[in-house]
């Protein structure tokens, strides 16, 4: 898997990858500590935080070779175990491609090291003197090289894809959802043909699977190639038609459907077993999120806003309450380091709002500084009494 590859030439988060190869060997192998540790080095090394360094390549490209070795292989229970494990992680490195190219577009391109700049930094990346190395990544070369293994990785796109097309059409494997998600990732990256053949295995998915995550995971994964997604909008399934939802930021009757949702938040954040990776926190912060990027009254959105205050907490400032205060209160300026006043002629929505903001008795008497920030943004203090008169008072129009 990994004899095309100069590997005194690529290095993981912490070194030199001269390590690699062993690690990679081992997802093929029969030893099971062998292959986990292969995993931990993948995530840990290959992939730290997400980050894309150039051993990620022939790291993708083993791993993709290790999916249709073990869609194959004679040991389905083995094949079983380990496929969804690979599978994440290419949905992992699919994902970090995704968000490493955005950057990489906004940064343009950067022009590569000279032999000896190069020479000189691997020599020094892989010296025994601990300085020493840890000098190595203060050097420009390293950030240069890391640029460039952005588009090497794309160039796996459509091995990844075949590796894929193989899990949707194998029994292999339980459920598809990582590999919906990592299908919905790659495509971008991949040629038209695999394209095609991508959309037409998430339909089929989406329109044959029965249960609840696999079904969420092909409705999101096709709108995220670009599919129609809006006859789902019609599912029998709540958590369906808000994925479906998810997918039509210009449609009025999925910003309908999202309220609707929203309008449960604890049954929301329960309704899958394993969160499709388009949610990466609790599902209502996803489904908010996308509702307050449309053109949506905030009296439209407010059985939604009351509901889901109701269950929020001081953490969750950022997120959910936070959020729809600024919806609440969209003509208020905020400028750092400065408190603006507080909002003159209240509507009813927002009255009513902060009414269930007052009743909720979690959110008042801590420290936290995000939630106090939440009011300050709009001009209100971290104060329940004070709002609490405030709405009392009858302040602004009704």
């Amino acid at each position: 898997m990994s004899e095309t590859y100069d590997w005194d030439r690529l290095f993981h988060a912490y070194a030199v990858a001269t390590d690699t190869p062993t690690h990679l060997e081992a997802l093929v192998a029969a030893d099971e500590t062998a292959f986990s540790t292969a995993m931990e080095h993948l995530y840990s090394a290959v992939l730290h935080q997400g980050t894309i360094y150039p051993a990620a390549t022939p790291a993708v490209a083993a791993v993709a070779q290790a999916v249709s070795f073990w869609i194959g292989a004679a040991d389905r229970k083995t094949a079983s175990a380990r496929l969804p494990a690979l599978v994440d992680f290419l949905d992992a490195a699919g994902d970090s491609l995704t968000l490493a190219g955005q950057l990489l577009a906004s940064e343009g391109e950067a022009v590569p090291p000279s032999a000896e700049e190069e020479r000189k930094f691997f020599e020094t990346l892989a010296s025994d003197d601990e300085e020493e190395s840890e000098e190595a990544w203060e050097s420009p070369v390293a950030g240069v090289l890391m640029t460039h293994a952005i588009p090497a990785l794309r160039q796996q796109a459509d091995p990844v894809m075949e590796g894929l097309l193989q899990v949707m059409g194998s029994d292999a494997i339980a459920h598809k959802a990582g590999a919906v998600s990592a299908l919905a990732h790659w495509n971008c990256n991949s040629t038209a043909p695999y394209q095609h053949r991508a959309a037409a295995a998430l339909r089929s998915f989406a329109n044959s699977a029965t249960v609840r995550d696999d079904r969420a995971a092909a409705v999101l994964a096709l709108g995220t190639v670009g599919a129609d997604v809006s006859g789902w909008l019609a599912d029998a399934d709540p958590a369906i038609r808000a994925c479906a939802a998810l997918c039509l930021p210009r449609s009025g009757e999925a910003a309908k459907e999202l309220v609707r949702a929203l309008t449960q938040p604890e049954e929301v954040d329960q309704w899958f077993e394993r969160r499709p990776s388009s949610f990466p926190m609790h599902v209502r912060f996803t489904l908010l999120n996308s509702l307050l990027q449309r053109e949506t009254s905030f009296a439209a959105i407010l059985p939604a806003a009351v509901a889901i205050v109701q269950l929020s907490s001081p953490y969750t400032a950022d997120n959910d309450w936070g959020p729809l205060l600024r919806a609440a209160f969209p003509e208020v300026e905020f400028v750092p380091g400065e408190y603006p006043p507080v909002p003159e002629n209240i509507g009813a929505p927002q009255r009513q709002f902060l009414a269930a903001l007052v009743a909720n008795e979690r959110l008042w008497g801590t420290n936290v500084g995000n939630a106090g920030l939440a009011l300050m943004r709009v001009g209100l203090p971290y104060d329940r009494q004070a709002i609490a008169v405030l709405l009392k008072d009858g302040t602004g129009d009704d």
